[in-house]
């Protein structure tokens, strides 16, 4: 049991360090950088609040059971046209390896559905009340109290794809 703890922390930089007069002080630990793949336009990063609005109306939309998750389940939908003018997929910018997302932006836009990407698959895997990161979320629909908040993400979306 020790040793495990002894590998665990071997990885990790020192949580305390000695200030200018030699007095014990806690170090803080460098922000985790998140990487973007070069293909991810339109960001939600790109408009004000943007990304918190998305990522409500994906917490909406998986209370409602009216969302699909995955990278699979999306293409399938899309290829297959049943994802609708009125539908939004939502796509993490944090994706490794690249190959793995690379053909959504075309397929999506060669069937006229509307995208749009988050920062990070962690949040979008959060917002699907998930405990896993997500990739691809399909939006479908969202409860009537929230048609109007989901018009307006599709209007600005639809300004950035522009």
């Amino acid at each position: 049991m020790g040793s495990k703890r002894k590998a665990e922390d071997e990885g990790k930089p020192a949580k305390r360090a000695k200030g200018e007069d030699g007095e014990a002080v806690e170090a803080t630990e460098a922000p985790a950088v998140r990487l973007s793949i070069p293909i991810a336009h339109p960001s939600a990063n790109d408009h004000e609040n943007l990304t918190k609005k998305v990522l409500s109306l994906v917490k909406y939309a998986t209370k409602n059971k009216s969302m699909v998750r995955g990278i699979k389940e999306v293409t399938k939908i899309a290829r297959k046209g049943k994802a609708g003018k009125n539908a939004l997929v939502v796509l993490a910018a944090d994706i490794s390896p690249l190959d793995v997302i690379s053909h959504m932006p075309m397929l999506l836009e060669e069937k006229g559905v509307q995208y749009i990407w988050v920062p990070s698959r962690s949040d979008l895997g959060a917002a699907t009340l998930s405990k896993r990161p997500t990739s691809a979320v399909i939006v479908k629909s969202v409860p009537e109290d929230k048609q109007d908040s989901m018009k307006k993400v599709m209007k600005v979306v639809g300004k950035l794809h522009a």
